[in-house]
């Protein structure tokens, strides 16, 4: 019985720790993600933010700073939940 007890305390410790590496590699992969569309598209990458739904990048272009949500699917594609980081630039820009 006492068997048993390490065996289900052991499997529970290592699903544990396997989940959260796995938490933390979608993250790492997310921000790099960010990161990647920042370089392509003349932007300077700040940081990215993860949240439980979304990561926010924050990023800056032509001295306005600003953020933007975005989700992505398996292959790290980007996804903007409402407007891309060029409309929010613009829009900054025009309300000023």
């Amino acid at each position: 019985m006492k068997i048993i007890g390490i065996i289900i305390l052991t499997i529970l410790i290592v699903g544990f720790i396997f989940f959260r590496s796995w938490d933390y590699l979608i993250k790492y992969k997310n921000k790099q993600a960010g990161k990647k569309y920042c370089e392509e598209n003349g932007l300077t990458f700040l940081s990215a933010k993860s949240y439980e739904l979304h990561t926010r990048l924050y990023f800056e272009k032509d001295g306005t700073k600003s953020w933007a949500n975005y989700e992505t699917d398996r292959k790290y594609n980007i996804t903007w939940k409402k407007e891309t980081p060029e409309e929010k630039v613009e829009n900054k820009r025009t309300n000023k």
